[in-house]
């Protein structure tokens, strides 16, 4: 069984980088917004309340970020075997019938972050998504079926970890 304790440490990385990104793109909205420079000259001019928006878009991202990271920094990494079914914090590896291999980890959050770890391309997936909701309850070997993109990709689960 591999230790995922350097994995939990590289997403917390990489969410408190989107974060810290998050962070100062809010600022800047917000900066904008309230500068003297954007007070509207008449109706037509909505430039101070596209800023506004932003800045409440991107608060509401580094909230999310932040929320995220200490889910992950507090969340027990389970330990598969063999006979596991895939749950939360399971590292996946999915092969198609003509051998692409694909990693995945199951998170309760940050769905669609991509790391690099013990030599392999990992994409975060949750379980909200189709994918995740089809891995969860499955054991090795089992298979599940998926339409992306109007192509019909049969996975079969080799690895849990």
């Amino acid at each position: 069984m591999k230790n995922k304790s350097s994995l939990r440490k590289l997403i917390i990385n990489a969410l408190k980088e989107d974060l810290d990104t998050a962070s100062k793109a809010a600022n800047t909205a917000k900066e904008t917004a309230t500068s003297k420079e954007t007070v509207a000259e008449n109706k037509y001019d909505t430039f101070g309340l596209e800023a506004s928006y932003l800045a409440h878009g991107q608060s509401i991202r580094a909230n999310e970020l932040a929320s995220a990271i200490e889910h992950y920094a507090n969340l027990p990494f389970k330990q598969f075997c063999k006979k596991d079914n895939v749950d939360v914090t399971a590292l996946i590896t999915l092969e198609t019938d003509n051998n692409t291999t694909k990693h995945f980890f199951l998170g309760p959050e940050a769905g669609g972050l991509k790391i690099h770890w013990q030599g392999k391309d990992i994409m975060v997936i949750t379980p909200n998504t189709p994918l995740g909701r089809q891995l969860l309850g499955k054991q090795l070997d089992d298979t599940i079926e998926l339409d992306i993109k109007n192509n019909h990709i049969v996975y079969e689960v080799t690895a849990i970890d």
